[in-house]
């Protein structure tokens, strides 16, 4: 069957013989006396041109939903294949305990190459890392299935938000009234201020939960009966605490952890907000990415055998190179020898270049990291991957302490 478009050109051409054929016959006199000639070949081009233009949206259309359908499907194989069995760890999830986690923003802003891989662990600090160093893919890798669902729920969020408040709403499990959505210029403290006007009930909660979970579940990731229930328990902490909500352990240590509050309201060494809800921009970029299927967590050990290996497979497979590491503390569980030589064998695998780099949080334990800031008891550095490769490829076990403060950038 002949396309629209090509139909109109011979209906074109044929009245353009036709009219050549009738050239004899007199012309249409107009009001003014004189001859009116009908401007067929404007009205012909006009035509033609518009119907290209709807078979070219037509197209884009298509390929867009093609596009889409297959992110979808990547983004739950990766999730599925490569994810391992839940591991047993002694915190929870929910929200970071890093206050010094914009300590490295500046730097990465101007190091990060940008349409690389980023890889993190952990929940929320992730956004804001992803945010700044801006790549084309995003991986979470943690040994709790806990942190993906959490991070499902995430992402279910960011798709079904109009607005920053709105996100913030729908994970403290608030109503949504547009009418406190503020200006998209807004800070975050106004943000934060502007979700908190919202009404909040158990019915508005069980609203903002089933508009999540409906998403959740079209993700086509595996879902067990326990994994629904932990998804529940995880959107009600969230209801509980509302912006008081902490980073806990299972035992208490009587240690001060900062507030989701303060860990969103959170300031750069310069004094200024960057997490990620700071600005109208790196909140539509994270959406973009969550709607486009782009940032994928996983359930892995950084020293396993399956969920980095499968990881690093890929990347190699797909000509991806890894652009930003956000590794935390989690070294400092990798120091025995058989996890030591298994993670620098995953790091090995995984494709770099020397623009690649890690971000390290330092807690400290005794022993002050010479970056640690005023007021914090964590520090937050930058450094080379290839670095990393060179000084401690050789090298058994260290400490994190050497790790985290050797080669540091800026």
């Amino acid at each position: 069957m002949r396309s629209l478009s090509s139909c109109l050109v011979g209906l074109a051409s044929a009245f353009i013989v036709l009219s050549a054929s009738c050239s004899n016959a007199p012309p249409t006199v107009g009001s003014s006396g004189r001859s009116a000639e009908a401007p067929t070949g404007a009205v012909t081009s006009s035509a033609i041109a518009s119907a290209s233009a709807e078979a070219d949206k037509s197209r884009a259309i298509e390929n867009e939903k093609r596009e889409e359908a297959s992110r979808r499907t990547r983004f739950a194989s990766l999730a599925n294949d490569l994810s391992e069995p839940d591991a047993e760890f002694f915190s929870d999830n929910l929200i970071s305990n890093e206050t010094s986690y914009l300590q490295v923003t500046k730097s990465l802003a101007k190091r990060a190459k940008q349409d690389g891989v980023y890889i993190g662990v952990g929940p929320e600090q992730n956004f804001t890392y992803i945010a700044v160093s801006k790549p084309k893919l995003a991986f979470i890798v943690d040994i709790r299935r806990a942190n993906l669902l959490v991070h499902l729920l995430y992402k279910a969020a960011f798709e079904e938000a109009t607005s920053r408040s709105h996100f913030l709403s729908l994970m403290l499990g608030r109503a949504h009234d547009a009418a406190n959505d503020g200006s998209p210029t807004d800070g975050v403290d106004a943000v934060l201020a502007n979700a908190a006007k919202d009404k909040l009930d158990a019915a508005t909660f069980k609203a903002a939960h089933e508009a999540l979970m409906k998403r959740v579940q079209s993700y086509g990731v595996t879902l067990s009966a326990g994994d629904t229930k932990q998804l529940d328990a995880a959107h009600k902490a969230f209801f509980d605490g509302q912006f008081d909500l902490k980073f806990s352990l299972k035992q208490n240590n009587g240690r001060a952890y900062p507030t989701l509050g303060e860990i969103l309201g959170a300031k750069s060494p310069e004094g200024a907000q960057e997490g990620f809800l700071a600005t109208e921009e790196a909140f539509r970029f994270l959406q973009t990415m969550e709607k486009e299927h782009r940032i994928i967590p996983l359930v892995g050990d950084f020293a396993g055998d399956k969920a980095m290996p499968g990881l690093a497979a890929y990347l190699t497979k797909e000509s991806l190179v890894v652009s930003t590491y956000y590794v935390s503390n989690v070294e400092q569980y990798l120091l025995e020898p058989k996890p030591w030589e298994a993670w620098k064998r995953n790091v090995k695998a995984l494709p770099k270049d020397d623009s690649s780099l890690y971000i390290r949080a330092y807690l400290d334990q005794g022993k002050k990291h010479p970056k640690e800031l005023k007021g914090h008891r964590t520090a937050s550095v930058l450094q080379s991957m290839t670095d990393f490769d060179k000084v401690f490829g050789p090298k058994k076990a260290s400490t994190l302490y050497e790790i985290s403060t050797t080669n540091v950038l800026e």
